[in-house]
């Protein structure tokens, strides 16, 4: 078995209080099958508040307070369930987010989702082409899939910077015989208004967006970390589509998405981590970008 992850992975860890956009503030939490077993087994205060603050319906998850926090989360923006079970006693989302994994065959890719501001960080502070890091358990040599090979002939155009990052994206759509999109400021802020929203703070940079002067790109796309963007945004979409018809929608998608993030770093250094926690991670908001890429 191949195990594949991105370079600046290992260097990633929670920076619990010091994260100013809590990922324990927000978002419904889901508890899995089995801590939920644990949790009905503890006794004292915990057991009982655990008890009290877990839904049973339509899956397990914690009830959040009235300001959209975790009922274990304290006023210093530390885990109380850490602190009292350690990591062990964690729910498998809590446990493992940002994590995410992709399964090919032989092989298994890991990531940090970039809706965390440390793991967005680490990604856009790097230096150079996004490297992924590989390593081998085992005699398992299964041939990679057509569409990683593909993604590899995709990493090599993204990585020569001595063209512009829109030569490079338009060069890997030809691959697939596809045009590279023409980005609109306006028209991108204006499409994703329309779409499912969580965070008023990405309304409000949207409509910032909608409102702004047209202003051209490709002077801040040629610092690195949006072909890093970029490479990244591939390395966690592409080769997991159904066929490759699926595969160059998610291209376009990455490559649109990119640039989307580049306008609105102008106005928010917080662009990339709301764009990933707005879009990436909702199925039907990245699947609707996706269409109306399309058409």
């Amino acid at each position: 078995m191949l195990t594949v992850r991105p370079d600046f992975y290992d260097e990633f860890h929670c920076i619990a209080a010091a994260c100013r956009h809590n990922c324990c503030v927000g978002w419904e939490i889901d508890v899995d099958t089995e801590t939920l077993a644990y949790y009905r087994e503890l006794g004292g205060a915990l057991g009982a508040e655990l008890k009290r603050h877990i839904d049973p319906e339509p899956t397990p998850h914690f009830r959040l307070t009235e300001d959209e926090r975790c009922p274990f989360l304290n006023q210093e923006g530390l885990c109380r369930l850490i602190l009292a079970l350690g990591e062990d006693g964690l729910c498998d989302i809590c446990a493992l987010h940002p994590r995410f994994f992709n399964d090919y065959p032989g092989r298994t890719e890991m990531g940090l989702g970039l809706c965390c501001e440390e793991a967005a960080r680490l990604l856009t502070e790097g230096e150079g082409p996004l490297r992924l890091v590989a390593e081998r358990d085992g005699e398992d040599n299964a041939e990679p899939t057509p569409l990683l090979k593909l993604r590899e002939e995709i990493f090599t155009i993204l990585a020569d910077d001595m063209r512009s990052l829109t030569e490079r994206m338009a060069d890997a759509l030809a691959l697939m015989g596809l045009p590279l999109k023409a980005f609109d400021a306006k028209e991108a802020a204006r499409f994703f208004l329309t779409l499912e929203r969580m965070d008023e703070s990405w309304t409000a940079l949207l409509e910032t967006l909608a409102a702004a002067e047209t202003e051209e790109l490709g002077p801040r796309l040629s610092n690195w970390r949006y072909a890093r963007i970029a490479a990244y945004l591939v390395y966690r979409h592409f080769a997991a589509a159904e066929d490759e018809a699926e595969a160059g929608r998610r291209l376009q998608f990455c490559f649109y998405a990119v640039r989307l993030v580049c306008a609105l770093d102008k106005y928010s250094p917080d662009a990339l981590r709301l764009f990933s926690a707005e879009i990436e991670y909702s199925d039907e908001n990245v699947e609707k970008a996706c269409r109306w890429l399309w058409t």
